[in-house]
């Protein structure tokens, strides 16, 4: 019996295999999913979506995510809760920015913000304060009961602790679309 000898070359023969494990590595240095955890971003994200998170390196040399995009974090930024309650957040203030938080209102730099995107009230009375280089304040679209850069456990963030921006939802499907 004669043994079969395939004489293709290398690239051709494994490229079934070869392709789908570089595009995937490609795509895990640009993105990344995470699921939704709690409450804290109702109503435009709720708990168990998946989200692409768009991978980016945030600093005052590299640069700022943009205002009102929501974010990912690293790692939950305060221990209390569930893991993974306080990794997704919506970017108030920008290094600079001059943040403060009165009679249930935001204000930024002197402005106050329309933010029809929120859901209760924001409670809590902060600043005027002003966010160094390096920080940004966060706050979850849920603002009655969530954690974010209004409690003094957590104040400002540094903008090394973003994973990136969240881009989009892709699970489940009724909920597919860019995140605003």
């Amino acid at each position: 019996m004669a043994k079969y000898e395939d004489n293709r070359p290398f690239k051709e023969k494994y490229r079934i295999y070869i392709y789908p494990v570089i595009l995937a590595w490609i795509v895990t240095m640009f993105v990344r999913p995470i699921t939704a955890d709690g409450s804290a971003m109702l109503p435009g994200i709720s708990d168990g979506e998946v989200i692409i998170v768009s991978k980016q390196n945030y600093s005052s040399v590299r640069g700022a995510p943009e205002f009102q995009q929501v974010v990912a974090f690293r790692s939950d930024f305060i221990g209390e809760g569930e893991n993974g309650d306080n990794t997704i957040r919506r970017v108030i203030g920008l290094p600079g920015d001059r943040i403060e938080i009165r009679n249930g209102r935001v204000y930024r730099n002197g402005e106050f913000l329309e933010e029809p995107y929120i859901s209760g009230t924001t409670e809590g009375e902060v600043g005027p304060l002003t966010l160094g280089e390096e920080e940004i304040f966060v706050l979850a679209d849920n603002r009655e009961g969530s954690i974010d850069s209004r409690d003094p456990r957590v104040g400002p963030l540094g903008m090394r602790d973003l994973r990136g921006y969240c881009a989009v939802t892709v699970w489940p499907f009724r909920a597919i679309g860019i995140i605003d």
